[in-house]
């Protein structure tokens, strides 16, 4: 059996002003990095080192990793497949700017659906690639951690799962969370923890958090 962390990276300053980021390069801020730390050592005490150590390239992905693998002394390794889905011409904005140029689209997101803009990348597409990406991490590998971004870990989770990509059903991973997945002998994988913190505790599935990632 193998099992697979799926971990959402530390806050930004972006995120702490509601902005949504997609495929910006937002570095961790100060809370962000308090959160990975944190993360980091309860991960070291649950679970041990990880076989392998996967984050999206940028940086407040890479930066959370960092301290993971410090803590457990493993390196990590990037993988433009674990990167976050571009918000296209949302990037930089508020949900409040949105709502006011893109009323429709916003309302379309807001129901969990892909708005019709320039440059947003589609859910389907996001969940492929990441999925093949944790498939080829977890071959041959006890326990492997990975580190990216909400909306990719949540649609890479629910192809592994085999449900649809615009299936709410798991909700948004608030940061400095993370999910436990496992994969059987057989290739069947189960979503086993959700939601945890660094205290240890779970948050109900379809728990409010920050979109934007």
């Amino acid at each position: 059996m193998t099992t697979l962390i799926l971990l959402r990276h530390g806050r930004t300053d972006y995120n702490v002003s509601g902005r949504l980021q997609g495929s910006l390069d937002v570095p961790l801020g100060e809370a962000g990095r308090t959160q990975a730390r944190a993360a980091a050592r309860h991960l070291r005490h649950a679970y041990g080192a990880p076989d392998a150590l996967l984050s999206s390239p940028l940086l407040r992905a890479f930066d959370t990793a960092r301290e993971i693998g410090a803590a457990a002394g493993v390196a990590p390794t990037a993988d433009a497949r674990l990167t976050q889905r571009s918000y296209g011409a949302w990037e930089g904005l508020t949900w409040d700017d949105v709502r006011e140029r893109w009323p429709e689209q916003y309302e379309a997101r807001m129901r969990g659906e892909d708005p019709e803009i320039e440059g947003w990348g589609r859910s389907a597409e996001v969940g492929a690639r990441v999925a093949a990406c944790l498939e080829e991490a977890c071959r041959g590998r006890r326990l492997v951690t990975v580190v990216s971004h909400g909306s990719a870990l949540m649609l890479g989770a629910l192809s592994l799962l085999g449900l649809p990509p615009l299936s709410t059903a798991l909700g948004k991973l608030p940061h400095g969370h993370w999910n436990v997945m496992t994969r059987s002998s057989t290739g069947v994988w189960s979503m086993e923890r959700y939601g945890i913190d660094p205290s240890g505790a779970r948050l109900p599935r379809g728990a409010e958090a920050q979109d934007g990632d």
